[in-house]
């Protein structure tokens, strides 16, 4: 049973890195390493670096190709799958 968690957990990050830049999961990994020794040596650590060591905006909104594509297919793969059970019903 916690394999089917750690597996459906893993599933759910391998799905939204589709939508972020590689270069954002490189700067965010790296400031996930730089912050997690921190975080355990002191409970008051300022959240001030934290936010200088995100990702900025512009980068934030770029795209990939792959984000587009699950996109699409989630909408249309569904909708013809629907209307093709509606029309077999129909007839």
């Amino acid at each position: 049973m916690m394999s089917l968690k750690i597996a459906t957990f893993f599933a759910i990050i391998a799905s939204a890195l589709a939508f972020v830049p590689q270069g954002a999961t490189k700067a965010a990994f790296q400031a996930a390493t730089a912050i997690a020794p921190a975080v355990i040596a002191s409970p008051a650590f300022a959240a001030d670096s934290i936010i200088q060591a995100m990702p900025t905006t512009s980068l934030a909104l770029e795209v990939q190709f792959g984000a587009y594509l699950a996109v699409l297919l989630g909408t249309f793969f569904p909708c013809l799958f629907l209307v093709n059970l509606y029309i077999q019903t129909e007839s």
